[in-house]
């Protein structure tokens, strides 16, 4: 099953963002609660984790502006 990860919203005033650093590559088996990117705001950076263990297949450019629930990677499980 694939399931689609959006670009999360970590603040209450974040309407966009942008991926400075993945911290796997496509292929990669990653595990619950591993980081997978790291996320840049107007204000902070923050590490994301995954929410399950599965197989990276397709993860979004980095450095780009994005908004709140952009899809930006896919993990198989």
């Amino acid at each position: 099953m694939k399931v689609t990860l959006k670009l999360p919203k970590l603040a209450q005033s974040m309407q966009n963002g942008s991926i400075s650093e993945w911290l796997v590559a496509e292929g990669d088996t990653v595990t619950e609660g591993q980081p997978l990117y790291v996320v840049e705001t107007e204000k902070t950076a923050m590490e994301v984790q995954s929410p399950f263990a599965g197989t990276i297949s397709e993860l979004c450019v980095t450095e780009e502006e994005l908004a709140v629930g952009t899809p930006i990677a896919v993990i198989e499980k």
